[in-house]
């Protein structure tokens, strides 16, 4: 990325392209993590609009032993 962290691209209403991405959880939230195949890129504006009401990182999760049969 030439010297900037994914982190400096994600201001709002800037919309972004996460290629290799994914949700990993820490201490009972979510949290964006790239990994070292992944991207963040800027592109052109989306053309909805982001359903801001329904924020999961702000619901705190427990982590569940699943067992399997």
């Amino acid at each position: 990325m030439h010297g900037l962290y994914s982190v400096d691209l994600m201001k709002p209403g800037t919309t972004v392209i996460l290629r290799n991405a994914k949700i990993d959880m820490f201490k009972g939230s979510m949290r964006l993590a790239v990994d070292k195949w992944g991207r963040v890129e800027v592109t052109d504006p989306a053309d909805f609009t982001v359903k801001e009401d329904n924020n999961l990182s702000l619901v705190e999760y427990e982590l569940v032993n699943v067992v399997e049969e």
